[in-house]
């Protein structure tokens, strides 16, 4: 039922809008959200279980966006942003966290971070904040 109402409410991308997002040290059963969400509107997704390769993988590639958990194995969330945003500079970069309050939204804007995404992730919420950080990024490309 949820499912059908967001895709009523967004519609898939159109063919060449790919979507490209690093997902780095995901829970599986976010994980199974975003694949489930990802197929549908055809977005490229790359996960990453370690830190270490998510740097590599953001410096190979050009994502849009970058899905990158609170805990991390062995990293500070915080170096783990300045990585990625070292690593991949033209990257929208998202947090997922358990909680949100205006301490953690500063504190990842201050590692240069876009927002703070509320784990376990929920498709209308992951779909809204894409949706904002696309049109951050660049007004011409939507996700709906």
């Amino acid at each position: 039922m949820v499912l059908e109402l967001v895709q009523e409410a967004y519609p898939p991308v159109q063919p060449g809008e790919q979507l490209r997002i690093l997902a780095v040290c995901i829970f599986l059963d976010d994980r199974f959200v975003l694949e489930r969400i990802g197929n549908l509107y055809g977005w490229r997704l790359c996960f990453s279980s370690s830190p270490k390769d998510a740097f590599r993988l953001a410096s190979q590639s050009d994502f849009d966006l970058i899905l990158c958990d609170r805990n991390q194995p062995g990293y500070p969330w915080r170096e783990v942003m300045d990585g990625l945003a070292a690593s991949s500079p033209r990257s929208c970069i998202i947090l997922t966290s358990p909680k949100k309050d205006d301490y953690l939204w500063w504190d990842v804007l201050n590692h240069r971070g876009f927002d703070v995404l509320i784990r376990p992730l929920r498709e209308e919420h992951v779909l809204r904040m894409i949706d904002a950080a696309i049109l951050f990024l660049s007004p011409a490309v939507i996700c709906s």
